[in-house]
């Protein structure tokens, strides 16, 4: 039995449709999905397949609200909720607890995983980074974490933030680096799904032998030759010249 009797979502973007999903295919339905769009409810209800609302009052009488907006936003939408009494939750891998301890009971329920819409993630897998303002909180919001998700992990504002940056090299960097590998390949007659297998097995060895150990290229092995033809093919694409020299030179100083 779950620790909250009535659940709110105050967000319609990929985050709170994850959300959504989690609850509801562990057999929970939020009571609201909240939009700040009057002409956009019907909409909201049929794509979440939940009651929506604009009306933040009528959030009020829940256990659990989780804050599922943009980060710049959060404040705004935290700001219309002082009369709250239940355990009110952002989801930003950013913004520390604190920013909404103008409520007693308040938290973090942050999912470490890139999600989109319109593709499905086993989110059993996905891990969710936890804290809140008390222990009693805390207990309450790790049941629920631990129905949604296998891999549940207690951190504070500080680790979560600096999870959230090294986040951003191994996800949203490596899908850059993907991009100009893509651009690279424009005009050759070559898809970028040619580096599907080589990309899979580079994250997989990674993970098994450990990223250094793992590593392989003319860098690691000092191959300047073939290093320096790479640098001529790239004289036309300037910013991709820098981005390699910048990652050659470190691993040449620091991974070898």
């Amino acid at each position: 039995m779950i620790p909250f009797n009535k659940i709110a979502l105050i967000g319609t973007g990929n985050v709170a449709y994850a959300y959504s999903k989690a609850l509801k295919n562990n057999g929970i339905l939020p009571s609201y999905i909240y939009t700040r769009f009057a002409d956009k409810i019907h909409e909201v209800e049929k794509s979440f397949g939940l009651k929506a609302t604009c009306n933040l009052g009528d959030l009020l009488d829940c256990d659990l609200i989780i804050i599922a907006v943009k980060d710049d936003a959060i404040c705004d939408v935290a700001s219309g909720l002082k009369n709250f009494k239940g355990l009110l939750v952002h989801t930003s891998g950013t913004k520390p607890s604190s920013i909404l301890n103008h409520i007693e009971n308040y938290g973090v329920l942050y999912p470490l995983q890139t999600l989109t819409k319109d593709f499905d993630v086993d989110f059993k897998s996905v891990p969710l980074l936890i804290n809140a303002s008390s222990s009693n909180c805390l207990k309450k919001l790790k049941h629920l974490a631990n129905i949604m998700s296998d891999v549940v992990v207690e951190c504070s504002d500080e680790d979560r933030g600096a999870i959230h940056l090294s986040a951003v090299f191994v996800c949203n960097f490596v899908n850059v680096m993907l991009q100009i590998g893509d651009k690279l390949l424009e005009n050759k007659g070559v898809d970028v799904s040619v580096f599907e297998s080589l990309v899979k097995e580079t994250v997989d060895k990674a993970f098994a032998l450990g990223p250094k150990n793992a590593l392989t290229g003319p860098a690691k092995r000092g191959d300047f030759e073939t290093i320096e033809k790479h640098n001529k093919l790239l004289e036309n694409n300037i910013d991709e010249k820098k981005i390699y020299e910048i990652l050659t030179n470190y691993i040449i100083n620091k991974c070898r």
